[in-house]
């Protein structure tokens, strides 16, 4: 499989059917209220709950190829409702409005940052949809907060085999409708960061690896985002990343 396929039919469970579009447009009514980027479990499931592990800051690697970035926002509704108006008063969620920038790099110019820009890439909007019931309901939206094709285009101008770490932020608000209403959340702001050794971990040559070693596996979400992912060395040269690691 190709570097950059790794991992990219997990990420696509999340991302399939997602447009990026042009345009964003925001009424920015606060109505929705995000609260946080929250860690899915094990089998990769959500709950909304108000008590879910908080990622504060994002991690994703390139080591194994590129990936996009999974963020699982935390709603609330803001929306108050009388006994028996609760569905007029539900918001249904519908797509996000996502600008990405740079903070402090000068990895891409003035030119290339306006061309990533007029593609859709660090300005666009993202279908995701779930159901958002008044009174602090709580659901939870996943989507892709930074794209697969932004990050090969980072990897790219860095340069494939160089390491590097870059500090990606992006500034997200949440879109919704509301029995014809147009709503949306305040604008929330995310920082990750993109590069080599941010989670994949080298631990050595498959062949010297112990019998009991057990190996980290990473994110059950993404495996190269938000945890720890062991890898061994192996084939001619020890050149040959194998993960998770495992001894022969």
């Amino acid at each position: 499989m190709p570097r950059q396929a790794v991992f990219s039919a997990l990420v696509r469970t999340f991302v399939a059917g997602s447009a990026l579009i042009a345009g964003c447009a925001d009424n920015g009514d606060d109505s929705i209220l995000v609260l946080s980027n929250i860690r899915a479990d094990d089998s990769c499931v959500t709950t909304a709950t108000g008590t879910q592990t908080v990622i504060s800051h994002g991690s994703l690697d390139t080591v194994l190829g590129s990936s996009g970035y999974l963020f699982f926002a935390d709603l609330k509704s803001r929306i108050t409702a009388l006994a028996g108006a609760e569905d007029q008063r539900t918001i249904i969620v519908s797509g996000v409005n996502v600008d990405i920038t740079f903070p402090g790099s000068t990895l891409f110019n003035a030119a290339e940052l306006a061309d990533l820009r007029a593609q859709n890439l660090t300005h666009f909007n993202e279908s995701a949809s779930t159901v958002l019931p008044p009174n602090g309901g709580l659901a939870t939206l996943p989507f892709q907060l930074v794209p697969q094709v932004l990050v090969e285009r980072i990897v790219a101008k860095v340069g494939a085999d160089k390491p590097f770490a870059l500090e990606a932020n992006g500034v997200f608000t949440v879109l919704g409708d509301m029995s014809g209403q147009k709503v949306a959340s305040q604008a929330f702001s995310y920082g990750v960061t993109i590069g080599t050794n941010q989670v994949v971990r080298n631990v050595g040559a498959c062949a010297g690896l112990s019998s009991s070693f057990v190996a980290k596996t990473g994110y059950a979400c993404n495996p190269v985002q938000d945890g720890e992912l062991d890898c061994c060395t192996s084939g001619a040269n020890n050149t040959s990343l194998v993960c998770p690691a495992a001894a022969p």
